[in-house]
């Protein structure tokens, strides 16, 4: 016997059948009852957001509007811009914020920027690594910007040393 007529077989016989209708009628919800929610699925989020108000107010509550939340980029872009074309006269008389909070922001930034160049260096090392670039097939002009870089890095480090003291 093959397996197409032993399967055919099967579909034939009374238990096959017997089984396939409690299948049809067998439920998987487990008789969980329906959520008792009107309106918990809005069409769109003002429906969503006028619904919220509309319940809020009739217990005696607010709606708190939403807070638009900092976009880093637009945040760290604006900074910097600051930063690139205010002079330091500027950036000293700046009354938005008390020195503290000046200095407590340009170490933010200064973190969040040597995060950055951590990483970029760190993927350039390794795919340097990893494709077996010898130091010979770098370019001359790229070997002079490492050197700049690291005397950059060791002037930048001394100044970080000044301002922790």
């Amino acid at each position: 016997m093959d397996v197409k007529s032993f399967i055919n077989k099967i579909k034939e016989s009374n238990d096959f059948k017997k089984f396939q209708e409690e299948l049809d009628e067998m439920s998987v919800t487990g008789m969980v009852a329906g959520y008792q929610t009107p309106k918990a699925f809005a069409a769109s989020e003002e429906d969503f957001e006028a619904h919220s108000k509309e319940s809020a107010e009739q217990v005696g509550l607010k709606v708190v509007p939403k807070k638009k939340s900092k976009n880093f980029e637009s945040t760290y872009v604006s900074a910097m811009k600051l930063l690139n074309e205010a002079s330091y006269k500027d950036f000293r008389r700046d009354e938005t914020r008390t020195t503290n909070r000046k200095i407590n922001d340009s170490i933010k930034n200064i973190n969040r920027i040597m995060y950055e160049v951590e990483k970029v260096v760190e993927h350039a090392s390794r795919l340097k690594t990893e494709m077996a670039v010898d130091e010979r097939t770098l370019w001359r002009e790229s070997k002079n910007r490492l050197v700049k870089i690291s005397e950059r890095i060791n002037r930048i480090s001394k100044k970080i040393h000044e301002l922790g003291a």
